[in-house]
């Protein structure tokens, strides 16, 4: 049973994440990057800093063989290699960790724990390095969530789709180590978290398509909860849909009867047959 104690100074921490206007702050301890995503980091930092800090977390567990794949843990020892990290935060390519006094050993230790997420579906790795991924998950995030995400961290500062954010944590006091958990809990998302990972995800995908082409989002929205009513089958059947539509100048929301006469146009289930059907759907916005 976990000491009394430890679970109060966990129920007076406050944590929050929030997306910031103003460009994230200098100064991190640490820099974590994904190297699925940027597989030349390993040579740039030695480019950077001729005798560099740093670990690579999979290394100390059952995922070694991705080692070279998986998140790389930096601390930056020269002004030439924190001035190259913090670009890379700016330009959404890491992830800046802050707490001061950790050292190395404890950063990755704890970056181990977190190797693996548990899901409604299963365990699977996590990519807690991949800014895109705590961005997305951010508001979602329980308080004990955002507890176990940090650890022995007090902030973790990314950006993602064009906003920065920060996840941070505000002790009343340090803990003693004695009273840190030393073999915590896995981390686990929920149904809800994944629900809200895919909302967030595909609202992005709406506001992008409406920008490049001059409309509004939330017109762009509306076509993909009709085009899931329709049977779109992922994020590729919407844009196909959605693009669609757009090449037929539609500006507007379907009406029922469109999508009736979709659904009735349509030859077969096959979401292909539906695209042939919104391809001959006459455009009728005019004086309508």
């Amino acid at each position: 049973m976990k000491d009394s104690t430890a679970l109060s100074q966990k129920a007076h921490t406050t944590t929050s994440f929030y997306h910031r206007a103003d460009s994230v702050s200098t100064g991190a301890c640490w820099y974590l990057v994904d190297q699925a995503k940027h597989s030349d980091v390993l040579r740039l930092l030695f480019e950077h800093d001729p005798a560099p800090v740093y670990d690579l977390p999979y290394i100390h567990s059952e995922y070694r063989g991705q080692a070279f794949d998986g998140p790389l843990v930096i601390k930056p020892t020269t002004s030439q290699s924190e001035k190259w990290l913090h670009n890379w935060l700016t330009e959404a390519k890491a992830l800046a960790l802050h707490g001061p006094l950790l050292t190395l050993e404890k950063i990755r230790d704890h970056l181990v724990s977190l190797n693996t997420v548990r899901t409604p579906h299963g365990d699977s790795l996590f990519r807690y390095s991949d800014p895109a991924a705590l961005g997305s998950l951010g508001t979602s995030l329980s308080h004990y969530q955002r507890l176990r995400l940090l650890g022995p961290l007090t902030a973790i500062h990314g950006r993602y789709a064009g906003a920065n954010w920060s996840l941070t944590k505000d002790q009343p006091s340090t803990v003693p180590d004695e009273l840190i958990e030393q073999d915590p809990l896995p981390f686990e998302l929920t149904q809800e978290n994944l629900a809200s990972v895919e909302v967030y995800r595909r609202n992005l995908l709406a506001k992008g398509l409406a920008e490049n082409n001059g409309l509004e989002a939330h017109t762009v929205s509306c076509w993909f909860q009709q085009l899931e009513t329709l049977g779109a089958p992922s994020e590729q059947g919407l844009v196909e849909g959605a693009g669609l539509l757009i090449t037929q100048s539609f500006t507007r929301v379907l009406s029922e009867d469109e999508l009736a006469t979709v659904r009735k146009a349509r030859q077969g289930a096959c979401w292909s047959d539906t695209l042939d059907a919104l391809a001959t759907l006459t455009h009728s916005q005019d004086g309508t």
